[in-house]
């Protein structure tokens, strides 16, 4: 039984892997505007509620240091949360930041 699965998920990705190379869009026979990366697009400004949000976030937020090894190693970044006290503030960043380790900010 074990083998009929293992055969079964090689069969697979051997059939992904052999239409990895066609288009989606040709293949379904749609024809439409190329894929735009992200990276191409130009950055939207900032508003100015935007804007005083995060500095008033940085300014009376808690501060916290994120580490995800789970996602992909060494990854460390900072989450700024709000909240009535430290505690309320760092569930929001575990919320917002799952699978990783939260700790206070020095």
């Amino acid at each position: 039984m074990r083998y009929l699965a293992m055969a079964a998920a090689g069969f697979s990705l051997l059939a992904l892997s052999a239409t990895a190379g066609i288009n989606p869009a040709f293949a379904a026979g749609i024809s439409g505007a190329p894929f735009v990366l992200a990276q191409a697009e130009p950055k939207k400004d900032e508003t100015i509620k935007q804007k005083v949000k995060r500095v008033w976030r940085k300014l009376t937020g808690y501060k916290f240091d994120v580490a995800c090894p789970a996602l992909i190693p060494f990854t460390h970044s900072t989450c700024t949360e709000i909240g009535k006290n430290r505690d309320v503030a760092r569930s929001k960043c575990i919320s917002a930041n799952p699978l990783c380790a939260v700790s206070d900010a020095k």
